[in-house]
């Protein structure tokens, strides 16, 4: 998968994610279409899959399986995926690169690579965004620019976040608060990532531009430069100075938590990203020479906790079932499989 290729500072920021947000001229938005109009969108745009090199599929119209795949590669969610609306999916032969077809807007291109590669994920988008421009009459608007469902992705139609993981400034007193802060100045807002059945993600955040109207693209990727460089500076500061002043607890907690999802049987959500969270913390500064650990297990672990459809699809699964399974996938990872 995707997330599962090395990136750049992916021991702090997860992931980075694009998504372009076009609309067809003569329809309204999804929220506001009827079955036909939706049916003609679904036409159009197996249409231009033809000559993208795109393969068209019916999310509406898939198996369990078809949907679990798309959800836990992060391309769609399971309010999309599991909706009676008429929608459909392009895939694309590069990996963490797709279209939505009548989500929020008719079409919602999403392209996502591991860690701090802002440019690589604008790139393949805005590519597959030109050759929709060129094929379809767009929405737009000299004064205000590309037309999208939601004022706040109007102008530019983009958005931009960032998954980071920050073990070391969620420990750090103040440096939360410290850290949002500093964000706004680039007119972009940090906040507390939720898994699907609630729990908050211990030391994950999620952020993502605010500003889309009267800026360029190519301004709000100058922009997340700076924030990455920034966030990346302040947490390793704080997991350094963190793991010199309490090195004792930070070496006990990081060995405590390998034991534990090395050998767990049954794991609730929270707890595994509470553990997973401490080896984040104590990777890079502590002596971890008598675990078989590495980057690669620990933000596949990351990926695999808070990305799960079974999570989501509560009905008719008994909750040790899925901790049972949790458990089985972690411990798979630890040993160094696949838990595909």
């Amino acid at each position: 998968m995707w997330y599962e290729k090395e990136g750049n500072n992916m021991d702090v920021v997860l992931s980075t994610k694009i998504v372009l947000n076009r609309n067809i001229k003569g329809f309204p938005f999804p929220p506001k279409m009827s079955d036909a109009d939706r049916e003609n969108v679904l036409g159009m745009a197996r249409q231009a899959a033809g000559t993208m090199g795109l393969n068209f599929v019916r999310t509406d119209e898939l198996e369990d399986n078809a949907k679990e795949d798309l959800y836990n590669q992060f391309y769609a969610g399971y309010a999309f995926l599991n909706s009676n609306a008429k929608t459909g999916y392009l895939m694309s032969k590069t990996e963490g690169l797709g279209v939505i077809i009548n989500n929020t807007d008719h079409i919602s291109i999403v392209s996502m690579v591991p860690g701090t590669d802002v440019v690589t994920a604008y790139k393949r988008a805005d590519d597959l965004a030109v050759q929709f421009e060129k094929s379809m009459d767009i929405a737009y608007t000299d004064k205000f620019g590309f037309l999208t469902s939601q004022i706040k992705s109007v102008g530019t139609g983009m958005q931009l976040m960032m998954t980071l993981a920050l073990p070391g400034i969620e420990k750090t007193e103040g440096a939360v608060q410290v850290l949002a802060k500093r964000v706004e100045k680039y007119d972009w807002q940090m906040i507390p990532m939720t898994h699907s059945d609630g729990i908050r993600e211990n030391g994950i955040y999620v952020l993502t531009n605010v500003a889309t109207l009267g800026i360029t693209e190519q301004e709000i990727i100058d922009k997340t430069r700076k924030v990455q460089e920034d966030i990346i500076k302040l947490e390793n500061s704080c997991r350094k100075n963190i793991c010199t002043k309490k090195k004792g607890v930070v070496e006990d907690q990081y060995y405590r938590a390998y034991a534990t999802l090395s050998y767990c049987r049954r794991i609730e959500t929270a707890e595994a990203l509470t553990l997973i969270n401490w080896l984040r913390l104590g990777q890079n500064y502590i002596d971890t020479s008598d675990a078989d650990l590495d980057w690669n297990k620990i933000n596949k672990l990351t990926q695999k906790v808070r990305r799960n459809y079974t999570d989501s699809a509560v009905k008719g699964v008994r909750p040790k079932d899925r901790a049972s399974a949790r458990a089985a996938f972690i411990r798979d990872i630890m040993k160094g499989g696949q838990a595909s």
